[in-house]
């Protein structure tokens, strides 16, 4: 018994030994350069570019407080969290082996994503590629620029890998969101109809911050400032459902009359606009025919959207946006009621 205990107390200091060596070993032999990948106060980062070898090539740069996505679009909230999440995470779980080491960055040549990441000041911080994930789907291979070092990074307490957030497709990075406003934000809105003029009109703040109708007035009675309220806080955030991206789809809408065009001024006297338009009727659409048994033409669930200046297409769903597709007379309703008179034509 007592040289079985010897045994096992030998064989801990062996052990205790090669460790403290193998970390010795790892010290002298990659520098910080090496392994600092993370970023620890990622409010420092001014601009982040993604490149992979297709050329496909993301810059998010942030200006001011406002993160923009290859200059034009504002990114998805979410993925740009994680990113830069991701990117303070980062941390090195072991050098990778030297059997493997040439196969491994011959694999991150042939595959990766070039990261680039910039200070608030444009000067470049730091650069590293990203590979593929380790097949004991323990971390990813990465490599600094500059480094003749990989290194298997992962995340501390998460299961996932770090690849999936430096994604390069542009689609992807855009955001879909088409409204974002709270309600004292809001200086004006203007709903026109194409073929219901009547029911167009335009809601403005006045200098004591109420609200008056211009346009099509119904009633000479003040608007019902809770139902202004109610409709202002509608525009919260609304997003389309996805895009659509057919070729020519959009040019060819685009020369058509919208059904609707929704536009709202901000107190920076700025103008955010979405053009709505009726879809075609699909075997998936729930009401293929109006109360007196006639086919109905078009898609009531869902619309077709022209956004983002008239960049993007879209789908909507009467769902999210219905409730804004309202009459004049609605401003004066003792309560809310979400009638969409675009689609209440189309039933009859």
């Amino acid at each position: 018994m007592n040289r079985n205990w010897l045994y096992f107390g030998i064989l801990v200091v062996l052990v205790v030994i090669a460790y403290f060596t193998l970390i010795r070993d790892n010290d002298s032999s990659y520098s910080k350069k090496d392994t600092a990948f993370a970023v620890e106060d990622t409010t420092t980062i001014g601009k982040i570019r993604l490149t992979n070898l297709k050329g496909d090539s993301i810059t998010l740069e942030n200006k001011n407080g406002v993160w923009m996505m290859n200059g034009i679009y504002p990114p998805r909230p979410d993925a740009l969290h994680n990113l830069l999440n991701t990117m303070q995470q980062l941390e090195v779980k072991m050098p990778v082996a030297k059997s493997m080491h040439n196969n491994v960055v011959s694999n991150i040549a042939g595959r990766r994503t070039k990261v680039e990441i910039y200070n608030t000041k444009g000067e470049k911080i730091k650069g590293y590629f990203i590979g593929d994930n380790t097949d004991q789907l323990n971390g990813t291979f990465m490599l600094m620029e500059g480094s003749e070092h990989a290194f298997v990074v992962n995340i501390p307490g998460f299961a996932g890998f770090a690849a999936t957030v430096f994604f390069t497709d542009e689609t992807d990075w855009k955001s879909k969101q088409i409204f974002a406003y709270e309600p004292e934000n809001i200086q004006q809105i203007d709903i026109t109809y194409s073929n219901l003029r009547d029911s167009s009109f335009s809601i403005v703040r006045k200098a004591d911050n109420t609200f008056e109708l211009v346009g099509n007035t119904v009633s000479n009675k003040p608007l019902n400032p809770e139902i202004v309220n109610y409709y202002l806080k509608q525009y919260k955030l609304l997003n389309a459902e996805y895009f659509i991206l057919e070729p020519g789809k959009r040019d060819s809408l685009l020369g058509t009359k919208p059904a609707c065009v929704m536009s709202i001024t901000d107190n920076n006297k700025t103008t955010t606009s979405l053009k709505i338009y009726y879809r075609p009727l699909t075997y998936r659409s729930k009401m293929q025919y109006t109360l007196d048994n006639k086919p109905i033409e078009f898609d009531l669930d869902k619309y077709y959207g022209v956004f983002n200046n008239d960049r993007d297409l879209g789908i909507i769903q009467n769902f999210v946006f219905g409730k804004l597709m309202v009459g004049p007379q609605y401003f004066y309703r003792q309560r809310p009621q979400n009638l969409n008179v675009l689609n209440e034509g189309l039933k009859k």
